[in-house]
């Protein structure tokens, strides 16, 4: 890291502290979660056709 003075140093801290406290659940606890995949509109294709946020093309180099 560059220099930092002491605003930045604390900004950092704060974000630090607030990532730690930030609950988070086990993969293995998480990861059965699959009931709801057919209602998902962003895992389930059918519904990803009817998203207009969804892609319709594919990637093109110019």
């Amino acid at each position: 890291m560059d220099e930092w003075d002491l605003p930045q140093w604390k900004k950092e801290v704060e974000s630090l502290k607030y990532q730690l406290a930030y609950k988070r659940e086990m993969s293995s606890k998480t990861i059965p979660d699959e009931d709801g995949i057919p209602e998902d509109p962003f895992l389930n294709p059918e519904l990803m056709k009817n998203n207009p946020w969804v892609e319709k093309g594919k990637c093109i180099i110019l």
